[in-house]
């Protein structure tokens, strides 16, 4: 917060130029630029003289504040004063009020009430709201009440000095209701329902959005910032309380004060009525009146009247322009709930769990809003502990609409709108964090016309990604889906259909654990699915379907893969006494995953060993010798990891002739790899420099890119055990690169370490402890351990660094920071 900001009531003084566009035009950049720069220096000469401190400045005007009215009058008299004979002409506003300062500054309704007030005048005019008027001792002229398009209640205002000016641009013929709260956010969209409510040839615009979007808010915004292209007139039509279709138009003569003739269809009273006029309609919720009410809504083709129509679902005409009203951003459901908990407690403090709080309510606007009363009796933190409870926690006041009382009226309203097709569709949806349409048509028996009402009816969501097409809802429409799913007795056969279709997706896309090394898949179309698979991977486990979580284990490569380290440690810890759960196939597969976890992430040998020989084992029964060779490869592995570099010599030296004569080149090349590694190890440098060679070329061949980039780090290993810095910076480097490239932070630690050891053996000891500090800190944050023999290497260079204070100022370091560390020569 701004300590120079004053507190408690203070003075508001907002400057705009009058007719900057057109100024600028006239007078040229040079000069257009000195008049701003003398007009800047008088507001500011004229502010510090009174104590006034400048809040914020944005092109041609000034946000000033002060702690005293008299000050604020007398700055607002000398600015004039002084660009009074100046070729810009400056409009002023004052108002006094109590506003809530924040990390950011002002906010509240005083800050848009002063904006407001300076907007409405003209060039050279000042202009007091009532409670600047009533705390100075100044004979003040008065223009009478005012509204203006914050929509807040009429305000009287009053001029300094005597001059004649044009009218205020003020609301005139605006029929719009005082809502309770102040507009907040949404400029974006604000700008685009105002700009579409500009072009001639939208004459009916359906804002659409589930229940508390806000989109009644947005309506009567839009309506008022639009108001001076309807000079006959803005009108709001509440249409809630009905329940028969028929009595739209009826609701909208009443709203427009026309009676209805004897003996005339209200159709001709509204011709006649409106004659030649254009005002703009707001017709506020709609959708409990469909399909009924679009009939009535098409009556209006032969007047010139505009319709802005709110509804959870649009009207399917064919003159209609529908706006989806999105949820708020993260920043603007922040300010909204800040405003409106201080609004109950100006005390209320920010901390880091409020964007948490508005992001897990979707950043809902009428969520948020009864999320705020609620601060009155819990802490954000406490509100968070009780998100699961959010549909009946969150209730608002007295004075709010029944069915917006609480998040569950809100959603019930349009969920008792829906056909039981829909209904059904709308329940067996909820298992889904998103989906496809196949998806949705293979698990939960989804049709075209169906999906598209619940997407008309604003319950479901689109949005396009590399994927296609992705179906979703609200998280705090799915809670409630889930309950009447829960509700309706079918829960556990759609979750199980949910789960068999994610096991199914998991062996299609991911596959086996198999060759997880060198594979170069990047799973991206499986990517989209993955928080269906951990769902339905949780479900299984909770509800003893432990077959389909040993299922699951093929996700291993996409965990690997992707960096999910401690998702895989979670799922091992899960699936280690179940084993014994699954069909033979299945538990061979769950414990050969076991084993590279405990390998590759755990770097735990004997753990790994123990699970691939219980698979081995099973292997044997099923006489598959493709996977008995490849559990015994990886068994070799262990041989490496302990140290018995000789067995893992006359094992992959078999492996490599075998493979050979079989034309097995994919495997002849991690043979080769791994061979490469066991002899370097063992000090035969120059056989394993020739073993990892022709492994290389073989990669290269096959375009294996993770291939080669594993080994290529391997390479980098051997020649700094020969001594070679230069070549193994280089080689360290060239693998960095494509693991950087692939996003396998795993691999940019370990290439990262071997850089830092080169580094240390050149003298660049700050530099390797920083990089080397960062690979330790990486493993804690990612949830890995370098593999044993790996870390013993390079510990061998870099341990003597972790006394340094340049290793610790490391482990805060990202891996891209410590990549920037590296010398470029």
């Amino acid at each position: 917060m701004r300590a120079d900001l004053p507190t408690g009531t203070v003075t508001f003084l907002f400057t705009d130029i009058e007719g900057s566009t057109r100024l600028l035009a006239e007078l040229g950049d040079a000069r257009y630029s000195e008049a701003l720069a003398e007009h800047r220096r008088v507001i500011r000469e004229a502010s510090a003289g009174l104590g006034g401190v400048e809040v914020d400045t944005q092109g041609d005007s000034f946000f000033l504040v002060f702690s005293t009215a008299q000050a604020a009058i007398e700055a607002a008299r000398q600015i004039n004063a002084g660009l009074a004979s100046r070729q810009l002409s400056v409009r002023i506003g004052l108002h006094t009020g109590t506003p809530v300062i924040t990390d950011e500054g002002y906010v509240g309704g005083d800050v848009h009430r002063a904006a407001r007030i300076a907007a409405s005048g003209h060039g050279g005019q000042v202009l007091v709201s009532a409670s600047t008027a009533a705390l100075v001792d100044l004979e003040l002229r008065d223009l009478g009440e005012h509204r203006f398009k914050d929509l807040a209640a009429a305000e009287r205002v009053f001029q300094l000095g005597h001059a004649d000016y044009p009218p205020l641009r003020s609301l005139r013929n605006v029929r719009l209701p005082v809502p309770a709260t102040p507009f907040l956010g949404r400029q974006d969209e604000l700008e685009r329902v105002v700009e579409l409510l500009g072009h001639e040839d939208v004459r009916l615009l359906t804002l659409t959005g589930p229940g508390g979007t806000g989109k009644t808010r947005l309506a009567l915004q839009a309506a008022a910032e639009a108001s001076d292209r309807f000079p006959d007139g803005t009108w709001f039509v509440p249409l809630a309380p009905l329940r028969d279709p028929s009595l739209v138009l009826s609701a909208v003569a009443s709203a427009l004060e026309l009676s209805e003739q004897p003996g005339q269809d209200l159709r001709e009273t509204l011709v006649a009525g409106l004659g030649e006029k254009q005002p703009l309609l707001v017709l506020d919720s709609l959708e409990h009146l469909l399909p009924g009410a679009a009939d009535q809504i098409g009556a209006f083709a032969a007047m010139h009247a505009t319709l802005l129509v709110t509804s959870r679902e649009r009207l399917q005409l064919q003159a209609e322009r529908v706006y989806p009203v999105p949820t708020l951003n993260e920043r603007e459901g922040v300010e909204l709930f800040l405003s409106r908990a201080r609004a109950l407690d100006p005390d209320f403090r920010a901390n880091g769990s409020v964007a948490r709080l508005c992001g897990r309510l979707d950043n809902l606007p009428l969520a948020l809003e009864l999320a705020a009363a609620r601060t009155v009796l819990f802490s954000t933190d406490q509100l968070l502990e009780r998100l699961s409870q959010r549909l009946d926690l969150l209730k608002g006041g007295r004075d709010v609409e029944p069915r917006q009382q609480t998040l569950r009226a809100t959603i019930e309203w349009s969920y008792d709108l829906l056909v039981p097709e829909e209904q059904r569709l709308f329940q067996t949806l909820s298992v889904f964090a998103d989906c496809s349409y196949e998806a949705a048509e293979e698990v939960c028996g989804a049709d075209p016309d169906t999906l598209q009402s619940l997407l008309d009816k604003s319950l479901l969501r689109r949005r396009d990604s590399m994927a296609g097409a992705r179906y979703w809802m609200l998280e705090t429409i799915r809670e409630y889906a889930s309950e009447r799913l829960e509700q309706s007795g079918d829960a556990d056969a759609v979750q199980l259909r949910h789960a068999d279709w994610c096991c199914e997706l998991s062996e299609r896309l991911v596959g086996p654990p198999g060759a997880w090394l060198v594979g170069d898949e990047d799973f991206h179309e499986f990517e989209a699915d993955y928080a269906n698979v951990r769902s339905a991977l949780a479900w299984s486990w909770t509800s003893g379907h432990d077959e389909l979580g040993l299922r699951l284990s093929t996700i291993v490569r996409f965990w690997m893969r992707k960096n999910l380290f401690r998702d895989a440690v979670a799922w091992l810890e899960e699936a280690a006494p179940k084993f014994e759960h699954g069909t033979p196939h299945v538990k061979l597969q769950a414990l050969k995953a076991a084993g590279l976890i405990a390998q590759f992430v755990l770097s735990d040998p004997d753990r790994a060993d123990a699970y691939w020989a219980r698979g081995h084992s099973i292997a044997e029964e099923l006489g598959d010798v493709d996977e008995i060779a490849w559990i015994e490869d990886r068994r070799s592995g262990i041989d490496w990891h302990r140290g018995d570099l000789g067995a893992g010599i006359r094992h992959f030296g078999a492996r490599v002739k075998h493979y050979r004569e079989h034309g097995d080149r994919r495997s002849e090349a991690d043979a080769l790899h791994l061979l490469g590694e066991n002899l370097r190890d063992l000090g035969r440098l120059d056989e394993g420099e020739e073993a990892l060679a022709q492994a290389d070329a073989l990669y290269r061949e096959l375009g294996l890119e993770l291939g080669v980039m594993n080994n290529t780090h391997s390479r980098a290993d051997l020649a700094l055990d020969r001594g070679d810095g230069t070549k193994a910076l280089l080689l360290y480097r060239e693998a960095l690169e494509v693991s950087r490239s692939l996003g396998i932070e795993r691999s940019v630690a370990y290439c990262l370490a071997g850089i830092a050891s080169v580094l240390a053996d050149g003298g660049r000891d700050e530099d390797a402890a920083r990089i080397w500090g960062a690979v330790c800190a990486a493993e804690e944050t990612l949830g890995f351990r370098m593999l044993a023999p790996e870390r013993r290497r390079y510990e061998g260079h870099l341990t003597r660094l972790e006394v340094r204070p340049a290793w610790t100022e490391g482990k805060h370091l990202s891996l891209d920071e410590a990549a920037a560390l590296i010398p470029r020569s």
